[in-house]
């Protein structure tokens, strides 16, 4: 009798340990069109979340109308997986997606935030996006940036997405930023480390390049310790790692954020699809920012040619796996860290 109590007390904890394919799951967050469950692209998309083929989603300008229909949506998401991570990217002024006038969100920039406002005014700015990103059903904000504001920059600074060139203002406002965020229980990403302010190229459209200095990594470390998560931007550092971008930089992510800054957090990737990820093979991009220590594939597709992003990207790592190119003890690692993350959802 004891050893059949034994026996089914073992049976139901080997049932509750996650298959590789889930714990891989949890490291794909993905975008998808549609914007209710009348959208084909947003039935795939519940389908697969469902089965745990990836653990995040991110939501874009094209899967909102109103706050109504944004609220329907991310209910509909929930449904499907517990503490599913429901992202946005909502920084005030050029980048939002709350454009609707239901929202009532019409957020000041990061720079005429650092320009204009008061400590009192940030607050009760950053408060209200919170509260309002709460409503919607959004549990992580892609915010706020601390890269340093440079003029020439035709990312950062031309579109007034930086609180200022000075490092201890940019830590300030994007302190108060995150402070608000947290209150309601949604996770803020600090990026793009290790800092783009200074590049002059985009992205998204180009390879980009940077110098890491003192100033502009000090917003990074006086905040690191109370991040949750941190973006690794698609920049070659080329003072620190000159053959690869920092998203897939050992130096980078391993050494200088989780070594040297101590961040024990949830590293994710800017959208993998940008080109300034570099020319090399999906599959090699992917084994190589697992292995520099991330966490998180980010993709805003759906979809890769044909294929569900989340298969390829499943496939990739399985593939190399198999050719220990990648070890199932980092899966694990990474695993964990998204888990532990979720957990501290409200």
């Amino acid at each position: 009798m004891r050893f059949l109590f034994f026996l089914l007390i073992c049976l139901n904890l080997s049932a509750k340990e996650p298959n590789l394919r889930e714990q891989i799951g949890q490291m794909i967050m993905v975008g998808f069109n549609g914007l209710s469950t009348n959208d084909v692209g947003v039935r795939a998309m519940l389908s697969d979340l469902g089965y745990s083929r990836f653990g995040g989603v991110m939501l874009l300008g094209r899967n909102i109308t109103n706050k109504k229909s944004l609220i329907n949506l991310t209910n509909e998401i929930k449904k499907r997986q517990k503490n599913v991570l429901i992202a946005i990217d909502e920084e005030g002024g050029y980048v939002s997606r709350l454009k609707d006038a239901s929202f009532q969100a019409n957020y000041a920039s990061a720079y005429d935030v650092g320009v204009s406002f008061d400590i009192n005014m940030a607050t009760n700015l950053y408060a209200k996006m919170a509260k309002n990103l709460k409503e919607c059903g959004i549990n992580v904000n892609f915010a706020p940036v601390v890269d340093l504001h440079f003029k020439a920059s035709p990312i950062i600074g031309a579109k007034k997405r930086a609180y200022s060139q000075n490092p201890q203002k940019v830590a300030l406002y994007a302190e108060i930023f995150m402070n608000e965020l947290e209150k309601q229980g949604v996770f803020s990403v600090l990026k793009h480390f290790p800092g783009q302010g200074e590049a002059k190229q985009d992205s998204h459209k180009d390879k980009t390049y940077a110098n890491l200095t003192k100033e502009g990594l000090l917003p990074f470390s006086k905040l690191i310790n109370r991040a949750k998560m941190v973006m690794v931007g698609h920049i070659f550092v080329q003072n620190l790692d000159e053959k690869n971008p920092a998203t897939l930089s050992e130096i980078v992510i391993n050494r200088l954020l989780r070594q040297k800054l101590g961040f024990n957090g949830v590293v994710i990737s800017d959208d993998m699809l940008m080109r300034g990820v570099g020319d090399l093979p999906l599959k090699e991009q992917i084994i190589k920012f697992i292995n520099a220590g991330g966490d998180i594939l980010l993709f805003s597709e759906f979809k890769i040619g044909e294929k569900r992003t989340a298969d390829v990207v499943y496939e990739a790592i399985n593939e190399a796996i198999n050719e220990k190119k990648i070890s199932k003890e980092r899966i694990n690692q990474s695993y964990k860290r998204v888990l532990k993350l979720k957990e501290e959802l409200k």
